[in-house]
């Protein structure tokens, strides 16, 4: 807090004339702010025509739609920029007359300039979740606010009609015409496409092709069977043919003729009767078997059961065949039914039959194979198809509700323009209210000003204080900074050296000659005006710097003890960062301190080379080298115990040589009975001599001047003293306190 504090007290008065220039401003705003008059009306959204060509899902009834809808905000949106747009501005502009709108806004008669002005103080509002547009207008002559604010709503009345119920065009025939030309395209490309596959419809083909492969495959399935029947009985016959001759040969088989000893005996006629019946019985069981497997499997219990009585009756023939080997030989043919009635049918005119037969089913089973391929092409050509088909037909679809929006449309447009305006989808919920002086803006501007101004001032200190000045200005600052400790903060007093401390009168310091006026580098107490004669003047008592110096001299004695350094002399340098920072008046100042304590001799060296250097002492002019002070000293007394001296020539122009001129008397000083000297050194820099001479030094005060010398460059100077291993001190010279006494407190 005392750190804001300093720095609210040390800008106070340009936070003063910052605040100050911030309340002018707003009050000269105030009074010379044009007063407005505002008049407001509000318009109720109902719905909006969709203007826009149907897609593949949007029916017929989507022709209109509702700010309640998911596409609201949108809808409002689309009427706020209508209502605002230049058109509708320009038009109630021209129906007002431009120079009636500026005859109390500037004045003129310019159309564009009449435009600009109208939409620069027009303004609107959306209410949220609302369907209701607030819209405003404000004018220095309330009539002419709400005048014009009527014209721009009738305007925009008429530029939402044309463009959401537009009149018949054009536009809507040639889009007709457009849907025309595109469905008949498509039918014909469609007819193509079904002529070329054979079909008329595309569920009926697949329907019809479905049905007559199921035909076809039904009726070869019989035919096979059929033609497997058809196989057992021209077998079956075969047999019977191949009996009838040994039968006929064998006619006395009844009598006693005697067979041949190499045939198997003969057979009775019953036995021979009885398996003819079980082959032909065979032969109808086996037909009836292929017969049921046309149209069952061989799990089906018909088909197992007619299975069974196959195998029983061939078992019979095999028992019949081992006890009677002649039935291998010789098959004979049933025995006719009756031996009174009619003979039989030629064995092998039934045999050329079944033969003819059997050449009809297998051609008839050609023919069925046949058209099934056929079939099964016509359904491969009929799927080859079918995407193209349903892409044409969906293309055509969409045409036709296009074709069907459009027309929809043009009829509805010729309805409106038959019944007129007066079913129109925006409402005005409000008409332009009387005009009344709107001061909102104004009072925003001024409280925006003030509240700007006072920011201003108050955060510009801050921003100099930490960021734009980073020169040092408290021992708060040296010590963080720095990092060296600080002996003693010297005050800065005016330039007329009237400011005193404890009452204290004006006395000059140890006199300077007639030659010294006005010369020389300022003290801490600013020029000195010496008395005539240049007489030798002690320090003066009441001096307002006096008691600094003690306390400083005190300081530097104390830190001498502390780090036990009691060899004599002790050598102490003062410097500074640049010129003018008071390093002359604090060696005076703490040589005169050092020579009233009566222990020793003081010497003062002025380690200055540049030619009419002033100095507090002796004339203004410094006559005794260091050389001769330290072997003969009474030319360099000034006054008790203080002498004074200068090292290097005016005239020499090379400096550089000093440091090892000076490294040969330093064992001269400390051979002398000197108990301080104190070196006048010239600022710090990287071609200067006193980081060279630092080395030598038991002490080095490095003078800051309060508010002028740069952290930085402070930093860099300590740097280079630290680096010749001496001992650092900071003396804050021309410090300033800016906070009330109370508030005080460093030591």
């Amino acid at each position: 807090m005392r750190d804001i504090f300093y720095i609210l007290f040390r800008h106070k008065w340009m936070i003063a004339i910052i605040s100050l220039l911030a309340i002018a401003t707003a009050v000269t705003v105030n009074l010379t702010w044009p007063v407005l008059y505002q008049t407001e009306a509000k318009l109720l959204i109902k719905w909006v025509t969709n203007s826009h060509a149907p897609d593949q899902t949007m029916q017929n009834s989507q022709l209109m739609s509702s700010p309640d809808d998911r596409s609201g905000p949108n809808i409002i949106n689309s009427e706020v920029a209508i209502l605002t747009s230049e058109d509708v501005v320009a038009q109630a502009v021209d129906v007002i007359g431009p120079s009636n709108l500026l005859a109390r806004a500037g004045g003129g008669s310019n159309r564009v300039e009449a435009i600009s002005y109208a939409m620069t103080h027009l303004t609107n509002e959306v209410p949220k979740q609302s369907d209701v547009i607030i819209v405003s207008f404000k004018h220095p002559d309330p009539a002419m606010a709400q005048q014009f604010l009527s014209q721009m709503i009738s305007a925009y009345l008429k530029k939402h009609s044309e463009i959401h119920r537009p009149e018949i065009s054009d536009y809507l025939r040639g889009q007709i015409d457009t849907c025309k030309g595109k469905l008949n395209e498509t039918d014909k490309e469609l007819r193509s496409v079904k002529q070329a596959a054979g079909i008329i419809s595309l569920d009926d083909s697949r329907k019809q092709a479905g049905d007559e492969t199921g035909r076809l495959e039904r009726e070869i399935r019989e035919t096979q069977a059929d033609m497997a029947a058809e196989q057992a009985i021209i077998e079956g016959r075969q047999k019977v043919l191949s009996l009838s001759t040994p039968l006929q040969s064998g006619a006395n088989v009844g009598t006693n003729a005697p067979a041949s000893s190499n045939q198997p005996p003969p057979v009775a006629a019953s036995v021979v009767a009885e398996y003819q019946r079980l082959n032909a019985m065979l032969v109808s069981l086996r037909a009836k078997e292929q017969e049921l497997l046309g149209s069952y499997t061989t799990n089906n219990p018909h088909v197992q059961f007619t299975q069974t009585q196959i195998a029983n009756t061939e078992a019979k023939c095999r028992q019949m065949e081992e006890q009677n080997p002649a039935l291998l030989a010789v098959k004979p043919m049933p025995a006719p039914a009756a031996a009174a009635g009619p003979a039989g049918p030629d064995p092998k005119t039934l045999l050329n039959e079944e033969i003819l037969k059997q050449g009809a089913l297998t051609l008839k089973f050609q023919v069925l194979t046949n058209q099934l391929a056929q079939e099964n092409a016509k359904s491969a050509s009929i799927s080859g198809s079918e995407g193209q088909i349903i892409e044409l037909q969906r293309n055509r679809d969409l045409y036709e509700r296009q074709l069907e929006f459009y027309q929809t449309k043009l009829d509805a447009a010729g309805a409106e323009q038959a019944i007129g305006p007066g079913n129109s989808n925006v409402a005005l919920a409000e008409q332009p209210t009387i005009a009344f002086r709107n001061a909102g803006k104004l009072m925003k501007a001024c409280i925006g000003i003030l509240v700007g101004g006072l920011a201003l001032a108050l955060a510009l200190p801050f921003v100099i204080e930490l960021y734009l000045d980073q020169s040092l200005k408290r021992v708060s600052e040296i010590q963080t900074k720095l990092g060296v400790p600080s002996f003693i903060t010297l005050p800065r007093l005016n330039g007329n050296a009237r400011q005193r401390l404890n009452g204290a009168v004006k006395v000059p310091l140890l006199t300077a000659g007639a030659a010294a006026a006005g010369a020389g580098e300022p003290s801490a107490v600013g020029p000195l005006a010496p008395p005539a004669g240049g007489e030798i003047a002690p320090w003066d008592d009441q001096h307002a710097l006096r008691p600094f110096f003690e306390t400083l001299r005190d300081r530097l004695m104390t830190y001498f003890e502390m780090i036990n350094l009691t060899h004599k002399p002790k050598l102490v340098a003062i410097t500074s960062c640049g010129h003018h920072a008071g390093v002359t008046t604090t060696a005076a100042g703490l040589a005169s301190s050092l020579s009233e304590t009566g222990d020793g001799n003081v010497l003062l060296v002025d380690m200055n080379v540049r030619d009419g250097e002033a100095h507090h002492f002796y004339k203004g002019k410094l006559t005794c080298p260091l050389e001769e002070v330290l072997e003969k000293r009474d030319d360099a007394l000034v006054h008790g115990n203080l002498y004074i001296a200068k090292d290097g020539d005016p005239n020499d122009k090379l400096p550089r040589v000093l440091p090892k001129r000076f490294s040969h008397l330093v064992p001269k000083m400390r051979a002398s009975d000197y108990d301080y000297i104190i070196f006048d050194m010239p600022p710090i820099s990287q071609i200067s001599i006193t980081p060279r001479l630092a080395r030598f030094m038991d002490m080095v005060l490095l003078v800051v001047e309060s508010g002028k010398t740069d952290s930085d460059t402070a930093r860099r100077a300590t740097a280079l003293l630290t680096e010749s291993k001496t001992n650092v001190g900071v003396v804050l010279n021309k410090s300033r306190e800016y906070l009330p006494r109370s508030l005080q407190q460093d030591i």
